[in-house]
């Protein structure tokens, strides 16, 4: 067993437990932030006018977080086995990038949020989705080298 197996098995865990926090983080913000927005402007919701608030912006939060989510889950993103939800898990990520680079920007704290939940998630990419181009249809090992 190579010294280096301990430490690929921490940096990933680590990454996939850093990955569900962001996706959890990010599905709930939306809705949890726009409220609190609401309540700052002092119209306090009520039941009836916060489920019909809560469904948009809880699309907006799946949008968001569902790729990062998607990575976090053990054994879903994993080698060459499952190489349909890793292109999914892909284009999430694909789609929360570019939702963070559309509204992103817009005030000071999203001016700091938005560059580390994009390295965060560009991290991600690189770790568990990128290396997907080198399996094919032929046999993979568990380390992702083909045996042709």
């Amino acid at each position: 067993m190579p010294v280096a197996d301990p430490w690929r098995q921490i940096m990933t865990i680590l990454l996939r437990l850093i990955s569900l926090l962001l996706g959890c983080a990010l599905i709930v913000a939306p809705s949890y932030l726009l409220r609190l927005f609401a309540s700052s402007l002092g119209e306090h919701l009520e039941a009836r006018t916060f489920s019909s608030f809560l469904a948009p912006t809880l699309t907006i939060g799946l949008a968001l977080g569902s790729g990062p989510l998607l990575i976090g889950l053990p054994r879903l993103v994993a080698g060459a086995r499952t190489p349909g939800t890793r292109i999914v898990a892909g284009l999430l990520m694909l789609v929360s990038g570019a939702g963070f680079l559309t509204i992103g920007f817009d005030g000071y704290l999203t001016r700091v949020f938005t560059p580390a939940v994009l390295l965060i998630e560009a991290i991600l990419f690189a770790f568990f989705i990128w290396p997907a181009w080198r399996f094919s249809a032929g046999k993979a090992c568990a380390d992702g080298q083909r045996t042709d």
